[in-house]
């Protein structure tokens, strides 16, 4: 009896415990929803930088799921997402410098695919006086246009990580400096071409190695004008017309040196790649070597097209940046030999043979930039360069043309930059470069060899739309020196007029 009596009492209070449960649901269910304007009890951690931020809110469960679920495979990654320290004024050219002054890609931070992009517009005049009467003044109505799309996947495995990166690059027509595969105003127009081609392994913020087509890391910075690719960047030159005379060769306006016989995107030719060592000692400071090898049947120095070359160089560069200030420092060395055996006799009356070939070219400079931002209301800087370029002829250094005498020379260039924010959105700068050029050839009875000098300078106005859309108004102005070492033949000067209006969108 009492164990029938125990069991009834068991019983009973299951139900009982079972009827306040389903009693406390249904009354959690009919309770209001809590008030979603009032403060989180706990605030969430500020993300770390280049972190996509989650609202700080009193989320349901269900919205604190969908907070936490990973990033989307494909992300925009245009330099909005870009962290870093202290680039350079929101918008400004420092703040735009492509190789981000030498810091890794944020992408790394994670496995997935990039996206990004680059695509602008320009529309402008330009105009060339000559004042020499044999020589002709130009002016030209340009539009010129280049896009770029940008892939850039990556496997991370905690600080390692493996990353690729492919640049489609469409050009409606564009300018090219001399040291492309083509040179000249617009060469080739509505075609499609490559950029980047890389594949890059390393730590995170350690080291990392970079195998492929890019550009090194920028020494010398111009600012908010003479940008790549356009008229005012060749300044004021001959384009084509001829400054000969009866004893020496072609005379042209002398191109800004700026530590970037290497720098750029290797031009001779499909078979010409770059390596690159990347190392981060501390936050502050970082180092690129950066080496470039390869061959190709032609060269970009004008000499004798067709003729296949080697090349073998390398460029060490140094950033120290503790953001506000910002020093840069590199040097490049680079030979290119002739690829072909040669035949002749060693010694006169020995019979004919073959022989190494003993032509060659090789370039080699150095320079330093000092950078300041003051932000968010200033950024200015100082550059200094010197580079040098020697050319030995089949024959050994007889040097049989003058042309091929003159393609020895030494290049010289010294300029500075600074923007200013006006006010939200807007921004002005000014800029002014200074580059002379000594080559080798002199002429006959001459006591001084040929000389030439280029002043370069230019004023911009930049308005930010929307933060998407960059309008910038560019106007500059170039006077070009010529000084033949041929005494009869008179000195002249080129005078270069110049506006456009520059629209740009990043993605």
């Amino acid at each position: 009896m009492t164990q029938t009596y125990l069991r009834r009492s068991r019983k009973v209070a299951a139900l009982a415990v079972l009827s306040a449960l389903l009693i406390l649901g249904g009354l959690a269910e009919a309770a209001p929803e809590e008030d979603e304007s009032s403060p989180p009890l706990e605030q969430p951690e500020r993300p770390s930088l280049g972190a996509r931020p989650i609202p700080a809110s009193s989320a349901t469960a269900d919205e604190a799921s969908v907070a936490q679920a990973p990033t989307p495979l494909f992300e925009p990654m245009g330099p909005d997402t870009f962290p870093g320290r202290l680039r350079g004024l929101y918008g400004g050219s420092l703040w735009l410098e492509p190789s981000f002054h030498g810091l890794q890609w944020p992408q790394n931070s994670r496995t997935g695919i990039a996206v990004s992009g680059q695509f602008w517009i320009d529309g402008g005049y330009e105009m060339i006086k000559r004042d020499q009467p044999l020589l002709l003044n130009s002016s030209i109505y340009l539009q010129q246009g280049r896009g770029v799309l940008r892939v850039t996947p990556a496997y991370v495995h905690d600080n390692f990580f493996i990353q690729g990166q492919a640049e489609l690059v469409a050009n409606l027509c564009q300018a090219r400096a001399p040291n492309s595969q083509t040179s000249g105003v617009c060469a080739v127009s509505g075609t499609f071409d490559a950029d980047d081609l890389w594949i890059r392994v390393g730590q995170r913020n350690l080291w990392d190695l970079t195998v492929g087509r890019f550009e090194g890391w920028e020494v010398y910075h111009l600012g908010m004008g003479l940008d790549s690719h356009t008229l005012e960047r060749l300044g004021a030159g001959m384009f084509g017309q001829s400054s000969d005379t009866n004893t020496g060769p072609k005379l042209e306006a002398p191109f800004l040196y700026a530590v970037n016989y290497m720098h750029d995107r290797p031009a001779e030719g499909l078979a010409v790649g770059h390596a690159a060592l990347h190392i981060y000692v501390t936050e502050y400071l970082r180092f690129e070597l950066l080496g470039k090898w390869g061959s190709d049947n032609y060269k970009d120095d004008n000499s004798t097209p067709g003729k296949p070359y080697n090349y073998l160089g390398g460029r060490p560069t140094a950033v120290f940046d503790v953001g506000w200030f910002k020093f840069k420092i590199g040097a490049e060395y680079q030979k290119g030999t002739a690829v072909m055996q040669t035949i002749g006799a060693a010694q006169p009356g020995d019979p004919m043979a073959k022989k190494d070939p003993v032509e060659s070219l090789v370039r080699k400079g150095i320079g330093a930039s000092l950078q300041f931002v003051l932000d968010p209301i200033v950024e200015f800087g100082l550059n200094a360069a010197i580079g040098s370029q020697h050319y030995t002829d089949p024959s050994g250094g007889e040097f049989e043309t003058a042309d091929a005498l003159a393609m020895s020379y030494t290049t010289k260039s010294v300029g500075g930059f600074a923007n200013l924010r006006l006010m939200d959105g807007w921004l002005a700068g000014v800029g002014a470069n200074w580059t002379e050029q000594l080559d080798s050839f002199k002429a006959v009875d001459s006591s001084a060899n040929d000389y030439t000098s280029h002043l370069q300078a230019f004023a911009a106005l930049q308005y930010l739309l929307a933060r998407q859309l960059y309008v910038k108004a560019v106007f500059s102005f170039a006077r070009a020196g010529f000084q033949p070492s041929d005494l009869p033949a008179p000195s002249w000067d080129n005078t270069m007029y110049s506006g456009r209006i520059r629209l740009m969108y990043l993605y």
